[in-house]
């Protein structure tokens, strides 16, 4: 009978690890730096944005593929390949014209300068 309990203590430990872990905010990788719990009043416009000048491709990816962008490895590729974007330029003119040079839709052009803040 003391087979059971354990099998069923180690299942719910490992339970209770994992949904800890998915609310656990890993912060950044490189600095050890965390994410305040709640954004500043001034970041509540870019909040959940990637920073166009400083996101890795990969995370461009996925920010792209999970905006329903198609081809979203070559749009990433893109707007790596337009940086830096200055600070000033807020509307993303130099990413917006980048972006027409490959014939990217209007709508495509809004979903990906939607995803994106500076620096």
């Amino acid at each position: 009978m003391r087979g059971p309990r354990v099998v069923a203590l180690l299942l719910a430990l490992t339970i209770a690890l994992v949904i800890a872990a998915c609310g656990e905010d890993s912060g950044d990788s490189t600095t050890g730096a965390t994410s305040p719990a709640t954004p500043a009043a001034g970041d509540a416009a870019t909040a959940g944005k990637l920073s166009a000048n400083n996101a890795t491709v990969e995370e461009l990816e996925a920010a792209l593929a999970a905006a329903g962008i198609k081809n979203p490895g070559a749009w990433a590729h893109d707007i790596e390949h337009h940086r830096p974007f200055p600070a000033d330029d807020t509307e993303f003119a130099k990413l917006r014209r980048g972006l027409a040079e490959h014939n990217a839709a209007p709508e495509v052009v809004e979903t990906i300068v939607g995803l994106l803040k500076l620096p």
